[in-house]
């Protein structure tokens, strides 16, 4: 039976049914040539294939893993409020994973106001009692530059089809910080970030997941499991350490152009301190850099503390630590 979003059939070379699978992972098997379509909803594994009890597919399908489809969510009962949109975007994973589309469908969540906190849920889900789930999705945004606003997930387990009133739920419930890395993500890339929330089923007969953002819009997209993104190499923003909030894709730049957190800004800081430093440096006087700082709008650097801080800030100020070397 068909679930969480495996909605293939899937055949062995003899055509008997053994499971379903997810489209993009169906479009990633016929692409190796280890499947071939049989219809639009159904793939049969090619002979030269390895028995699909033994496929490294097989057990990744064996992980129950449910992600975001943006066109089921709806606004929750109690949440007047509640600010949203779907919407489509040019796919940032396009070009690096061969299953992904061109284009994307988005679930935005959440606007910057200090009066409208935002709560969405896909409503009813059946789950199996006791089974481990991964809700796994990309993120974006849903931070703030004064660090107060709710980035959550929100998981409910109900015995009736009756959603609870407001934001305080008298039920199971498990929440999930999604910001100031409360979660690490498995991936960074583009200003997305890649999620795997697992958690195990209560002994209820209904699940339902929820999404909260107050202050910080968030935006995220539905995902295939982690082993499709392994070769995936990581791009975080190297102005990561400096940054009071994550990129929001609100932003052409991902963050606003005259903050004094902006792309353009922390760089030219940067490029600043370098040339001071390879001034010094040519001048023969390294008994003086000792005394150059890095001024970031308030936040001042020793470069004599430069080997202790993290490999993307030597990537961000480029020469910085060669110069009093």
């Amino acid at each position: 039976m068909e679930k969480n979003g495996q909605t293939i059939l899937v055949l062995d070379e003899q055509g008997m049914e053994i499971g379903h699978t997810y489209p993009k992972r169906a479009k990633g098997l016929v692409k190796k040539c280890r499947a071939e379509f049989v219809s639009d909803r159904e793939i049969r594994l090619c002979r030269q294939c390895p028995t699909y009890e033994n496929m490294e597919d097989k057990e990744v399908d064996k992980i129950h893993y449910i992600t975001i489809n943006p066109a089921e969510w709806y606004r929750s009962s109690g949440s007047s409020k509640t600010v949203y949109d779907q919407f489509v975007i040019s796919n940032p994973l396009a070009e690096e994973i061969p299953s992904a589309e061109t284009m994307t469908e988005i679930l935005s969540v959440g606007a910057w106001n200090w009066d409208k906190t935002s709560c969405v849920t896909n409503g009813f889900q059946e789950l199996t009692p006791g089974q481990e789930y991964h809700f796994i999705f990309w993120l974006n945004g849903g931070e703030n530059d004064r660090s107060d606003e709710i980035c959550q997930l929100r998981i409910l387990f109900l015995d009736r089809a009756v959603a609870p009133e407001g934001m305080d739920f008298p039920v199971k419930e498990l929440r999930y910080r999604l910001n100031r890395g409360y979660i690490k993500p498995l991936k960074k890339f583009r200003g997305w970030e890649y999620y795997d929330i697992p958690f195990t089923a209560k002994n209820t007969r209904y699940t339902q997941f929820q999404l909260v953002a107050d202050r910080a819009p968030m935006a995220l997209m539905a995902a295939e499991p982690p082993e499709v993104y392994r070769d995936l190499e990581d791009e975080p923003d190297p102005f990561e350490a400096y940054r009071p909030q994550r990129h929001n894709i609100i932003f052409e730049d991902g963050w606003p152009v005259n903050a004094w957190y902006s792309t353009k800004k922390l760089a030219r800081s940067a490029g600043v301190a370098r040339d001071e430093a390879e001034a010094r440096r040519r001048a023969g006087n390294k008994e003086e850099l000792t005394d150059i700082s890095v001024d970031l709008t308030g936040i001042n650097i020793d470069l004599e503390e430069m080997d202790k801080l993290p490999g993307t800030l030597e990537k961000a100020f480029g020469d910085i630590a060669k110069g009093f070397r």
